[in-house]
């Protein structure tokens, strides 16, 4: 049998059941512009620390919402970027346009996409879509 490869797909779950799709989720602070906060599984935070080599993140535990063994942390992702230097995939922003440009959206895509490239799936949380946020879930290619 021919496995077949699909692009995209829509499909509704619980926001409860995210935890068990992906290892990390990125959720953009528009009151903060540059920040966003990472909340992943122990897989996760190791996907989004190799991102950031040169850093130590301090996670704390993501509250109730979340599993136990879940961490988060929010990070002003220019700054760490510019400050520590970072492995993030800065070739999917557009031309002529640079990490200081970009949106809270655009920045937890990065985020989002680092940790795709890194082997993990991930989540971003999009509020500028419908009256209810919109989860965006990217997986890495064979999964």
């Amino acid at each position: 049998m021919k496995r077949l490869k699909i692009k995209s797909a829509n499909f509704e779950v619980a926001l409860t059941d995210i935890p068990n799709i992906v290892d990390a989720v990125f959720d953009p602070d528009h009151d903060q512009p540059g920040w966003v906060i990472m909340a992943a599984n122990p897989k996760g935070c190791q996907h989004i620390e190799n991102l950031f080599p040169h850093t130590r993140i301090r996670w704390r535990h993501a509250g109730p919402e979340l599993p136990a063994d879940w961490r988060e942390f929010k990070i002003n992702v220019p700054t760490a970027a510019s400050r520590f230097g970072a492995r993030l995939p800065l070739d999917v922003i557009g031309a002529g346009d640079s990490i200081d440009d970009s949106t809270p959206e655009q920045l937890a895509m990065l985020l989002a996409f680092g940790v795709r490239r890194d082997g993990g799936r991930a989540a971003v949380v999009d509020y500028t879509r419908d009256v209810l946020p919109t989860v965006m879930v990217f997986s890495p290619p064979g999964n």
